[in-house]
């Protein structure tokens, strides 16, 4: 998988981005825009009614450093903001059009001898090949290294200080226009060092699309399940292990628009299976999760994997053609 480095503040990590990747950001935006079309979903309206919306004002007060980045990416590659919004907001954009077919992500964590997470994500077919690696720099937080196409601020990841963040889409639940956008969440989690910063953080701002939000950090592992109804936290304090799919696992009185896919269910079962035999993470994200996934005729694919451990300043990332083709050539990037 290609890497990326950028570094600096928002505005001048953006303006990096866009000038190292921008044919490859135009391209991006070309697929999905036709994805978009070819699903009855006319992309420029879609995308000014992003412009338009309170998700845009949500990044602009809580992560002004990353929507700096979002709008110097658009500039340093020359594409149009709308194309880089929609590339960004892609949580948001599922939510809005009601994409059919759930996403198929499969987080799994522990905490034994040291706290360590990973994750399959999987994404619609436009994406396939388009994998890449952002190492973001920066003077006053931990370098984190994160899964991402091109386009978007980041998918996934893990940090310096020993803290990684999973993320399972939870589309079930209802959108709230004036929270804030997934992309924004993930990477705002990634400068911080600790469970509790992260807690904090996540319990402190409104949530846009559904969203379960897995963190393994040196003081501990959880996962908080976001939406317009609120943070919930899934497990119970010190667990050893924990897995997520996409579907709710705390469940209180709240909106449900749509009844989670049965493969959710089936996938964390995989998951808890393999946290009994004490499988590795590696084992547990390329063996089954994956392979056997294709009964489920899910319209996605997996787009790519990552996993760590706090106290490995490696993390390790794999394609997903590589992943369902059933070879396991991890690539492993450093932080510095």
């Amino acid at each position: 998988m290609r890497i990326v480095t950028f570094a600096g503040p928002g505005a001048q990590r953006g303006l990096q981005y866009g000038q190292a990747l921008g044919p490859d950001i135009a391209a991006a935006a070309t697929a999905l825009k036709t994805h978009l079309a070819g699903a009855g979903h006319p992309p420029g309206a879609l995308a000014m009614r992003l412009l338009s919306s309170p998700l845009v004002r949500a990044a602009q007060e809580y992560t002004p450093d990353l929507w700096d980045e979002v709008t110097s990416m658009a500039g340093g590659a020359r594409v149009p903001i709308e194309d880089v919004v929609l590339l960004t907001f892609l949580d948001e954009v599922w939510a809005l059009t009601r994409a059919p077919g759930a996403p198929g992500c499969s987080v799994i964590a522990r905490n034994v001898n040291g706290t360590e997470i990973g994750q399959t994500m999987d994404l619609p077919d436009w994406t396939v090949g388009r994998a890449i690696v952002l190492r973001v720099a920066s003077d006053h937080t931990p370098t984190a290294l994160v899964m991402a196409y091109p386009g978007t601020i980041g998918l996934c990841g893990a940090n310096e200080a020993g803290l990684g963040v999973a993320v399972n889409a939870l589309s079930h639940l209802p959108l709230d226009e004036a929270g804030l956008g997934v992309a924004f969440v993930t990477r705002h989690l990634l400068t911080l060092s600790t469970l509790v910063q992260a807690q904090s953080f996540l319990t402190a701002v409104p949530h846009a699309a559904g969203q379960a939000y897995t963190i393994a950090a040196p003081d501990g592992i959880a996962t908080f399940e976001a939406s317009s109804a609120g943070v919930h936290r899934v497990d119970d304090p010190g667990s050893p292990a924990l897995a997520h799919t996409n579907h709710e696992l705390a469940l209180r009185d709240r909106a449900v628009d749509r009844p989670p896919d049965e493969s959710s269910r089936e996938r964390l079962a995989v998951l808890l299976a393999c946290i009994e035999r004490k499988a590795s993470l590696a084992e547990a994200l390329s063996g089954d999760v994956v392979l056997d996934g294709r009964h489920w005729g899910d319209p996605n694919l997996t787009f790519a994997a990552f996993r760590a451990a706090a106290s490995d300043p490696i993390v390790h990332f794999i394609d997903g053609a590589v992943l369902r083709s059933g070879r396991r050539d991890w690539s492993r990037f450093s932080y510095h």
